[in-house]
């Protein structure tokens, strides 16, 4: 049953995406290319970190392993299809500045598990600029099927997290930062459909996918 949960969350995340990166392809997403770099890079951080504190258990850490692999996906797509600008903000550069002192401290401490808890920190406010862009922008440029996916992987990985205490953080926060995002997702999109009504001379775009 475990084997068949941890590959059903590596089927279920890289099948998130590969369609994030198709939609990317098409230009039906409009991608924060700052979140999903912090976010990979964090998770690299994190993998390398719980693998270490935890004597490579990687059955409860398959999440982490299978978001690495995910977002070097997505990174990568949006990369070569998106038009998402690539520079900085300070914001960004101050979260790469902590995220080196961590690792900093990784290296001199050689504690990986206190490590670990830091880049899970970092990873929580990682998903800020795309929380921010939803809030800002008032409308829904992200993928329901691809976020979705992903809330669906840490929830099918949960029950395997249960008894590590990195891999329980890990996919705790999934799950909350997630829901966060689906629910901006849904809300400024229904704001969207509402105001659409009342009025009708308006055009608007949805994305359903």
């Amino acid at each position: 049953m475990q084997n068949f949960t941890q590959v059903t969350t590596l089927l279920v995340v890289l099948s998130s995406g590969i369609w994030y990166s198709y939609q990317t392809y098409l230009g039906r997403v409009k991608p924060v290319l700052s979140t999903w770099l912090i976010i990979l890079t964090g998770a690299s951080l994190s993998l390398i970190t719980y693998l270490l504190a935890s004597d490579w258990n990687i059955r409860s850490g398959i999440l982490n392993i299978a978001d690495v692999a995910n977002l070097a996906i997505i990174v990568t797509s949006i990369l070569l299809w998106s038009k998402a600008k690539t520079k900085l903000c300070s914001f960004e550069k101050w979260y790469f500045l902590g995220m080196g002192f961590i690792v900093m401290f990784w290296l001199l401490s050689s504690n990986a598990f206190i490590s670990n808890l830091l880049l899970q920190g970092l990873i929580w406010i990682g998903y800020f600029p795309t929380i921010h862009k939803l809030a800002v922008e008032k409308t829904n440029t992200e993928s329901y099927l691809s976020w979705g996916g992903a809330l669906l992987a840490g929830l099918i990985a949960l029950p395997i997290a249960i008894g590590n205490i990195l891999a329980l953080i890990y996919v705790v926060r999934t799950i909350v930062m997630i829901s966060i995002v689906l629910f901006l997702m849904y809300f400024y999109e229904n704001k969207e459909r509402k105001l659409n009504k009342q009025n009708p001379k308006l055009v608007w775009i949805y994305k359903l996918d």
